[in-house]
């Protein structure tokens, strides 16, 4: 009767765990992406040609006394072929709390789909001593038959922009030799080894015989399942199916328009994933403490789970994601790192499994 009054608590404590893993993931993931806070842009939702383009700009008051400049870009219907396109005079004298107006008349210029407008602060004006800059998201360009436009003005997703410094220190850092900054090139055929061994334990425990116990004709089931999503994971590896997949969502992105709104996306399935992972590992620990639980069955699919979630991670490429693969211990990338223990979770129930047979689950 205890136990009974102890599992509504038990669950809530669990559900409260897993929401807050999920809120947690998330708020670290949408801190990772250090998006610009210095400024606030505004502008009408269309630009039309020969009309006038307002892009209004509002300081954070950390921003000290300096100097503010708006200029508008260009670009064309693949979202490429970038270029200056106008600008709204010089630079204006701007401190931090105050609101900027930039209004530009939009020129009629041939493969002019989107505008985007670059602002930056520099202590003399000059694009070469600016200390900070942003691009906003594109913005559609209308015909001038298209009449008036809204006259509302919307808030604008901004991103940081390479000043000249930034962009000379970014040069630098491409002619630096990228080779230590990727995964060595055994990692992917070692993974899919792992994977195959992982595999062939798996099949090895569906045909010891576990299965003919009473209570447990799906064992034998799991175990080939197991078997048959870890060997379709080792061609995965070796193939390099995964990076073809990323590359296609990617340009359906781009061309969807879509693209730039992505990130939501990714911290929302990222953030999924950690609150599965974590209730996983629950029903784990629950499972386990049951008498005649199939203990190895339950650690094959942590391990398994534990690589499938962050394969899946790290084919979202989200940049905090890029950045802790590119991280490299003694010649070891500590993601794939990861990913690996996984494997050998998987492979090391499996092998237990074939090595017990029928003698039972363990207890």
């Amino acid at each position: 009767m205890a136990n009974d009054r102890k599992r509504p608590a038990t669950t809530a404590a669990a559900v409260s765990a897993v929401a807050l893993a999920f809120a947690a993931t998330w708020a670290v993931l949408d801190r990772s992406e250090n998006r610009p806070r210095w400024a606030v842009v505004e502008a009408t939702p269309v630009a039309v040609v020969g009309r006038p383009f307002e892009v209004r700009i509002t300081l954070d008051r950390s921003v000290e006394a300096t100097e503010l400049y708006c200029n508008l870009h260009r670009a064309n219907a693949e979202r490429r072929g970038w270029g200056f396109l106008a600008n709204a005079g010089p630079s204006r004298p701007a401190s931090g709390g105050g609101t900027y107006s930039f209004v530009f008349t939009v020129p009629d210029k041939p493969d002019t789909a989107y505008v985007f407008a670059l602002v930056f602060l520099s202590p003399t004006g000059e694009w070469k001593d600016g200390t900070r800059a942003v691009a906003t998201e594109l913005v559609p360009v209308g015909p001038a038959a298209s009449g008036g436009q809204s006259a509302g003005l919307g808030r604008l997703a901004i991103r940081h922009y390479p000043t000249a410094a930034g962009a000379a220190a970014a040069r630098t850092a491409s002619e630096r030799p990228r080779a230590a900054r990727r995964p060595p090139a055994w990692v992917h055929p070692l993974l899919a080894a792992l994977l195959l061994a992982a595999a062939c334990a798996a099949a090895r425990a569906a045909r010891a015989g576990p299965w003919r116990r009473p209570g447990s004709s799906g064992e034998r089931t799991i175990w080939l399942l197991f078997a048959a999503v870890l060997g379709a994971s080792a061609l995965v590896e070796v193939s390099g199916f995964a990076g073809e997949i990323a590359s296609l969502g990617r340009r359906w992105a781009q061309g969807a328009q879509v693209y730039g709104m992505r990130q939501p996306v990714q911290k929302l399935i990222m953030a999924a994933t950690a609150a599965g992972s974590l209730g996983l590992f629950f029903l784990f620990i629950r499972a386990a403490r049951r008498p005649g639980s199939h203990r190895a069955l339950w650690w094959a699919a942590i391990g398994l789970a534990d690589y499938l979630a962050l394969s899946f991670v790290g084919v979202l490429s989200f940049h905090a994601v890029d950045v802790a693969r590119s991280r490299i211990w003694l010649g070891v990338p500590l993601f794939d790192a990861v990913r690996a223990a996984g494997v050998v979770a998987a492979l090391a129930a499996g092998l237990v499994a074939a090595r017990r047979g029928g003698r039972g689950p363990l207890t």
